[in-house]
């Protein structure tokens, strides 16, 4: 970006301070040759300039990102011979190094010498440099081409810090804003000052003018101004120059005209594109496919200046997914003063959508000890105020454990809401709410649900802050609506106040009560002699044996209340298993009452739909429970049903199937039922629950005799965990992969124990080709294709696979990894476009065109998320679903592609070894690896 505003800037400078006399012939020569340097080597480093091949000469300005080259680098570039002098000078420089090589590790001094983005203002400036803000140092050769900084402008800058001094200095600097104005009037001057237009300042010290040109009022010029805090004046003069009489621009000769537009070097001009006339600071974009430099010939006035024209090889979509602004991380906010006074003002909340849900609460509020709290904010070894963080997991020492994790996630929770702390908002008055704009909502920045609490702050010059509870009604992309106190809604008359959010602490506080309720289950109990007979009939006839021998464990008990394992790699069917294994109970044991929990929505509806799709289910016999904050409008027609079987607590808790989360699954809590309510509970997806939120439904069965079912696979996404001290300590382990580890549970060499795990093995969704990888890699080699035939070799076939028969390709990009605004999530325009041209092609080819709703797009960023979806919303394929690995998991697509980081590496060498890697030339080391798991 700064490279695009120098080239501008130079063209809007470069004719105000020459006359218009000057002789366009000495402008046509620049350039007289072109050289492509291609792995060329750094021979000389100095401060800001070096040398290429000891024949090329460069600066830091002409290097692609900012990046910090040494000596003995691999470079490419473009560089020209100058005319004047006959040597070659570097138009663009890039770093060639292979990014795979070092697998992005850099050192404590290549981190320093990092370039960083700054915004700020020139907060003074001697001639040689300057300050920006006060702290980051500038020299005179840091500045772009024709400007000259003034205290009080506002610029762009790259910087690095200094490792000896730890001090910060600029490597760039450049105007943030800058406009052109044409025949605009001086309306005064006084002294070495004076002002154009009554809007616009200048100062004669360091206004750029044509050599024997004073302004004064009354004249018209053109100027090019800066953004800049000069007293009332926001704009700054950098250069002026008088209006010319004649307004014509002068024309090329035909002759030159057709001299321009031959071919030159390694361009072969195809088509001719029609500029037309262009003034300086007009623009005109040619998208073509090659790399050259030319001359770009602006006229302006009755005089030709020439300027080099780079043309890069790129395309119109990555240019859209450029930043719109330099990434500027949030500073961290100084710590508020303490007010004399605080007067609370609330409000009551909503009265609950559902009606039927007002129950009383039986949650303690389980508060975080404040010794732990001064603990975390010190920094100081949690082992002093927890010690039980540092003993081996026990029945003993469970509870204590599992309640100083949670603290720990709660007070990191808690730390990163005040990151998004709102100072100075205004809101906008509606007739019942208050209505919040909340920059970065969208993508979970943050994270906020109906009925949340939000602080409004209104501090007072006598030291008093006024605090407004309000809770949150309505969300949409951007904003929130916020109910308030009915005479603070009247009396808001669009001052600004401080927004602070609070964490909600219901999941948190139902963690805590569950573990409470199962702190007297001990180590799960002994062993049941009685088992439950089964009547060996199966719903589902193409159940295989596993899944037979699993749903026969389920119901025969044979170890409850231990829990049984259904261990179910991905596309093996582990979710029919549990269906057959919910039907079976509730057919063939009169006295259950299952509960069905899951720690994601998207899973739960999809026990719910399964169920349903069965036909072997009583609708009546069916409740799914939904949160209270979950709205009708994303509920099938299906799960309506269902859900409304769901809003009264009260009724659905003895339905014979209850389907919810685990979250709401504490609201059973609120009826003080008892233990041993339900005699089953299913627990699917268990590998990506905390224990704790795993507790919430299994403390609602009886230690003696209830039957609990853990169906995941541990080698697969575990539990979201943001506290890295919670998740040192264990918190990011889930029971299922805690009990995996176990003797009782693990692998031996004859296999698993029958009675207390089930291993699937058959995968009905994927081809051979996609298997091969994760079944060595994870599981034993033991992972067999099932999947039809039609639907695995459906692609085999695709003329855009580098290999026919082997539906996986690895298509390598150099791309760059940016972030923009304030927010911190990364993502790449060149991988973006790279999925998006693979979804045109798959879904509007001739011959059997994909369904748009049969691809999915794995992302690891939700900003690289959002730059896909625009890029598939210009081309019409808004239906292809696009996510983080969360989003897509236990779901089946046709096909996925995946925008990755560094760590694929194993994948990478499987597909570059079956030739199925298309792309950029991968890294030499590669070529001759061989792949650990042949």
């Amino acid at each position: 970006m700064l490279t695009a505003v120098r080239c501008m800037l130079s063209k809007l400078v470069s004719p105000l301070w020459r006359t218009g006399e000057v002789d366009g012939e000495g402008f046509t020569s620049d350039v007289e040759d072109i050289r492509h340097l291609r792995g060329s080597v750094v021979t000389q480093l100095c401060l800001d300039y070096g040398m290429i091949d000891d024949a090329v000469y460069f600066t830091s300005g002409q290097v692609l990102g900012g990046m910090p080259l040494k000596e003995g680098d691999l470079v490419n570039g473009i560089a020209v011979r100058d005319g004047a002098q006959g040597g070659w000078k570097a138009l663009r420089v890039e770093k060639s190094a292979d990014a795979w090589e070092d697998g992005g590790k850099t050192s404590l001094e290549a981190d320093c010498m990092q370039l960083r983005p700054l915004i700020g203002t020139v907060t003074s400036f001697e001639g040689d440099g300057g300050y920006i803000n006060q702290t980051t140092y500038f020299p005179r050769h840091s500045l772009w081409e024709g400007y000259e900084p003034m205290k009080g402008d506002w610029v762009q800058a790259k910087y690095f810090i200094n490792p000896t001094h730890w001090t910060t200095q600029a490597n760039s600097v450049a105007p943030l804003r800058y406009r052109r104005l044409d025949r605009v009037c001086v309306t005064s001057v006084f002294g070495n000052k004076g002002v154009v237009q009554d809007s616009v300042f200048f100062c004669l010290d360091s206004l750029r003018l044509p050599a024997h040109y004073q302004p004064l009022p009354g004249h018209l010029v053109n100027l090019v101004m800066v953004e800049s805090s000069q007293s009332m004046f926001s704009w700054r003069a950098l250069c002026m120059a008088p209006c010319l009489q004649s307004s014509s621009a002068a024309r090329l000769p035909d002759t030159d005209l057709r001299s321009l537009l031959e071919n030159k070097g390694e361009l072969d001009v195809t088509e001719y594109g029609q500029f037309g006339d262009l003034r300086i600071g007009e623009r005109q974009e040619l998208v073509s496919l090659g790399s050259c430099s030319e001359l770009l010939l602006l006229h302006f006035a009755s005089f030709t200046i020439g300027r080099r024209l780079e043309v890069t090889v790129g395309s119109e979509e990555e240019n859209l997914l450029q930043p719109f602004l330099p990434y500027m991380p949030t500073n961290t906010r100084p710590a508020a003063a303490i007010p004399s006074q605080v007067i609370t003002v609330s409000v009551s909340k909503d009265t609950p959508r559902l009606t039927k849900r007002r129950l009383p609460s039986f949650l303690l509020n389980y508060p975080v000890p404040q010794a732990l709290k001064d603990c975390v904010e010190a920094q100081n070894d949690v082992l002093v105020t927890q010690p039980c963080l540092g003993e081996v997991l026990s029945a003993s020492n469970m509870l204590a454990r599992f309640s100083a994790l949670l603290w720990l996630e709660e007070l990191h929770a808690e730390r990163e809401l005040r990151e998004f702390t709102i100072s100075g908002a205004l809101l906008k008055k509606g007739a019942a709410y208050l209505h919040l704009e909340v920059n970065g909502l969208a993508e979970g920045r943050p994270s906020l649900n109906i009925s949340d609490r939000i602080v409004l702050k209104k501090p007072r010059s006598d030291g008093v802050v006024i605090e407004y509870i309000s809770y949150v009604t309505e969300i949409n992309d951007e904003s929130v609506s916020l109910r308030v106190n009915s005479e603070f809604l009247h009396s808001y008359l669009g001052e600004p106040l401080d927004v602070e959010f609070s964490y909600n602490r219901t999941t948190t506080r139902r963690c805590h009560n569950a573990l409470h309720q199962m702190k007297h289950f001990g180590d799960y109990g002994g062993l049941l002699s009685k088992p439950i007979p089964s009547k060996g009939h199966f719903f589902n006839p193409e159940l295989n044996p596993p899944q037979r021998e699993a749903v026969k464990r389920i119901l025969e008990g044979e170890c409850r209340p231990i829990p049984y394992v259904l261990f179910g790699p991905p596309g093996t069917g582990k979710t029919i298993t549990l269906i057959e294994a919910i039907l079976q109970v509730y057919h063939f044991i009169p006295s259950s009452r299952v509960l069905v929990c899951t720690p994601s929505n998207s899973a739960a509806d999809l026990i719910c739909i399964r169920l349903h799709d069965s036909g072997f289910l009583h609708a009546a016999s069916l409740a799914r429970v939904n949160a209270s904050c979950r709205q009708d409008e994303v509920l099938s027609k299906v799960l309506r049903l269902y859900s409304r079987a769901g809003e009264d607590i009260r009724q659905a808790c003895y339905n014979r199937i209850v389907v919810s989360t685990c979250s709401s699954a504490g609201m059973f809590h609120n009826l003080g039922l008892q233990v041993g309510h339900f005699t089953h509970v299913f627990l699917d997806e268990a590998g990506q629950a905390t224990e704790p939120e795993s507790s919430i439904p299994m403390s609602l069965v009886s230690e003696r005799d209830g039957q609990i079912v853990l169906a995941g696979d541990p080698r697969q996404l575990g539990p979201i965990v943001k506290s890295k001290l919670a998740a040192a300590f264990g918190l990011g382990v889930s029971l299922l992969e805690r009990l995996m580890s176990n003797p009782l549970y693990s692998r031996h060499d004859w296999g698993y124990n029958p009675k207390l795990v089930t291993k699937l093995i058959y995968n009905y969704r994927s081809h051979e080709a996609l298997l091969v990888l994760p079944s060595k890699l994870f599981y034993q080699g033991e992972l067999c294709c099932k999947a039809p035939r039609a639907i695995a070799d459906s692609l085999c076939q695709w003329k855009n696979l580098p290999k026919k028969g082997f539906p996986l390709l690895f298509h390598g990009v150099r791309g760059t990894e940016m972030r923009e605004g304030n927010n911190p999530s990364w993502f790449n325009p060149v991988e973006a476009v790279q999925a998006m041209l693979y979804c045109c092609q798959l879904s509007k080819k001739l011959y059997n065109p994909v369904n748009a709703s049969d691809i999915g797009i794995i992302a690891p960023y939700k900003k690289q998320c959002e730059k896909i979806r625009v890029l598939l919303g210009k081309v019409g394929l808004s239906d292809i679903k696009v996510g983080s690995v969360e989003e897509f998991q236990g779901q089946e697509f046709l096909v996925i592609i995946m925008s990755t980081d560094l760590c694929f590496r194993a994948l990478l060498q499987y597909c570059f070894i079956n030739g199925a890697y298309l792309g950029c030339d991968p890294p030499p080391s590669l070529r001759d690896s061989q792949m650990y798991v042949n």
